[in-house]
């Protein structure tokens, strides 16, 4: 390969309190949609015919679009690796650059190998610089940046899971209040805890909500990637104050369990339903973070806000049964 460079960026996003209990798993049955089977089957073969190419003899002479080598290697490094199926305690956020050198928009598929080959390599000393074991790969979102003459820059962004669990969420308990969030937080400022005092650098409302939101009560029996990833942001200023505003800056305010509620409740709403407006038509949710942010105009135009990031994307089913 003529050019491959690599910048990695690791963001701790959430560190998260999770309470756990036996995890209900959705049987498969004859009524799952043979559409969504059929498709899946094609975008697998479409995924092996090309990981295939760049382990086999077969790519020399043969160039790949800049555009498809976008969507192969995130579609092959998540079918290889991801587990978006299995639930975390919490996330951590990478992001690596890439530049490639192009020839009329395409590049060799000897290069396209070595740069999947060095992809997989990072991903390797990512998950080995982790201290569970049990981490895994949650989402590999693969984006061309930018072109510049004939260099393609291209950045890798990997969801990884921390702590495997197996647990189901029930709603915020009457009287399990928190404080809003936490500026700075991923700065590493400590989590300002419940309002009662506890839980102080552990974690706060948005973390939490975070935590519920990423963990369905049902676990798939088979497990699934997602292609085409797609990340969306939104707040309660865009859907009105059904997303945390905050009402008197510039206090913490605690927010009581039927407040918390309220926003689980909308938050689902809000990422899920299409006619909402932020869930892409055709494709399904992957995951959601919560940053803490804050915007300043004075004491009285000044509110703590929550910034949601929605990640979605074509769910993939990619094998028989989950481990």
């Amino acid at each position: 390969m003529k050019k491959i460079s690599r910048l990695w960026i690791i963001i701790p996003l959430l560190t998260l309190f999770v309470y756990s209990c036996k995890k209900e798993q959705e049987p498969m049955t004859n009524s799952m949609d043979q559409s969504l089977i059929e498709k899946s089957q094609q975008i697998i073969q479409r995924i092996e015919a090309f990981d295939t190419k760049l382990t086999g003899n077969f790519k020399s002479g043969e160039n790949i679009s800049v555009d498809s080598l976008v969507w192969y290697t995130e579609a092959l490094e998540n079918y290889n690796n991801a587990r978006p199926d299995l639930a975390y305690e919490n996330f951590v956020v990478s992001k690596t650059t890439y530049t490639v050198t192009l020839d009329n928009g395409n590049l060799s598929m000897e290069d396209a190998a070595a740069l999947y080959s060095i992809m997989q390599a990072d991903l390797e000393t990512e998950l080995a610089n982790l201290d569970p074991t049990d981490d895994k790969l949650k989402l590999t979102d693969v984006a061309l940046d930018s072109i510049e003459g004939n260099t393609a820059y291209l950045s890798v962004k990997r969801v990884i899971g921390l702590k495997l669990i197996a647990g189901t969420y029930l709603p915020f308990q009457n009287g399990v209040d928190w404080y809003w969030g936490t500026l700075n937080q991923e700065s590493g400022y400590p989590p300002l805890g419940k309002c009662d005092g506890t839980m102080i650098g552990i974690s706060d409302a948005s973390d939490e909500l975070t935590r519920k939101l990423n963990h369905p009560d049902v676990i798939p029996a088979q497990p699934y990637i997602y292609t085409d990833i797609i990340s969306r942001t939104t707040d309660g200023f865009v859907y009105d104050s059904r997303l945390y505003v905050g009402w008197n800056y510039p206090e913490n305010n605690c927010l009581a369990s039927d407040t918390l509620n309220y926003y689980l409740e909308q938050s689902h709403l809000i990422i899920n339903d299409i006619s909402e407006g932020l869930r892409p038509p055709g494709l399904d949710f992957s995951h959601v973070s919560i940053l803490d942010e804050l915007v300043p105009g004075g004491e009285d135009r000044s509110w703590h806000f929550h910034f949601y990031t929605v990640s979605y994307g074509v769910k993939v089913i990619a094998g028989q049964e989950t481990d």
